[in-house]
């Protein structure tokens, strides 16, 4: 192993940083203690488009936003497939 490589490993090896992941052992990743709660109601809006009905959730639809992330809500009423 050439010099400037065992100097760059032993350099990095005592390296703590918040910008990287955890995953290479180099900072917190994040850590957050556990907090119970729930998650919005997702409802469509004006100008998101209905692309078609759920196939595994009666009574909701497909939704496509203005920026194309899709999403499941609540079938608009009297929507027939």
């Amino acid at each position: 192993m050439s010099a400037a490589a065992l100097t760059a490993l032993l350099a990095l090896g005592g390296c703590q940083s918040d910008v990287l992941p955890a995953v290479f052992g180099l900072g917190e990743g994040g850590i957050a203690a556990y907090s119970p709660g729930t998650l919005p109601q997702i409802v469509a809006h004006d100008g998101d488009k209905l692309l078609g009905q759920s196939a595994s959730e009666t009574g909701r639809c497909i939704y496509e936003n203005a920026v194309g992330r899709r999403f499941r809500a609540d079938c608009p009423q009297g929507y027939k497939p």
